[in-house]
């Protein structure tokens, strides 16, 4: 079956490019081509780009380059292009869309019969329930934005816009040198076979915020900051949680009461 795609692995294997080509090319880019972006941003995604290299052949996304392209120009460009529109695009401000598709009016039929609602309660019921559909979609990107605002000071970068594939925070560990990786899941239920796959065999940790357990029969959330700040090497005095957390997602929803659809 013929690659639909040209990854930034294949430059390396199919076209002889060097690693340090590489690296010298993505600072040549950025000097070009975004330089009215901030130092900070700027130091972030390449050190991303340098430690996605350890694992050039499962890290790097594909970016529906053509596969006749044998300038890596062409991807690190797309790739650059896709971190800064996430860089200046966070979940927090942004504004949902309406949902695309109509709502089965024979599903309102049933729940207003089980609950013997009357319209105006059919109509609040199916309000809130787009509410809170709209607010599951946003969730996952508003939990990474929040652990990157808290993980950055200990060299974590938020690998945003899906610049590195089933990975969303990267480091190198600034006391035992090694490259880290980790996957943040905001319940145990949302993880999809790709993203498991391309984890497999690799140093990507998956941590979950939330994980459903059982007492007496019945499910209750279970909340592993504890094992996030661990992982993370988030220390004591700064350590995340659950009620910061939802501080955090209070303060998105009133300075941006369109970040959700209802």
């Amino acid at each position: 079956m013929a690659k639909k795609s040209k990854l930034l692995s294949d430059y390396v294997n199919d076209n002889h490019v060097t690693i340090p080509e590489l690296i010298s090319l993505l600072n040549d880019i950025q000097a070009k081509n975004f330089s009215g972006q901030s130092p900070q941003a700027t130091e972030n995604v390449k050190q991303l780009f340098v430690l996605g290299l350890n694992d050039i052949n499962r890290l790097f996304p594909s970016l529906n380059i053509p596969t006749t392209s044998t300038d890596p120009a062409d991807y690190i460009n797309k790739w650059l292009t896709r971190y800064y529109n996430a860089n200046h695009s966070k979940p927090s401000a942004s504004v949902a869309k309406p949902k695309s598709s109509a709502n089965d009016p024979a599903l309102a039929i049933l729940v207003k019969e089980h609950e013997n609602y009357s319209e105006e309660e059919l109509t609040n019921a199916v309000k809130a329930h787009n509410l809170f559909m709209s607010a599951e979609n946003k969730s996952g990107a508003l939990l990474e934005e929040y652990i990157a605002e808290r993980s950055n000071n200990y060299g974590w970068i938020w690998a945003q816009g899906e610049t590195l594939r089933a990975c969303d925070f990267a480091r190198k560990n600034p006391v035992i040198n090694i490259n880290e990786f980790i996957q943040i899941k905001n319940r145990d239920n949302t993880e999809n076979s790709s993203s498991s796959t391309v984890r497999d065999g690799t140093q990507i940790v998956k941590l979950e915020r939330l994980k459903t357990r059982t007492k007496d029969g019945v499910p209750y959330a279970d909340f592993e900051w504890d094992k996030i700040n661990t992982a993370m090497g988030i220390p004591e005095d700064n350590k995340m949680s659950e009620a910061s957390y939802i501080d955090f997602l209070r303060s998105a929803v009133r300075n941006n009461p369109d970040i959700i659809w209802g």
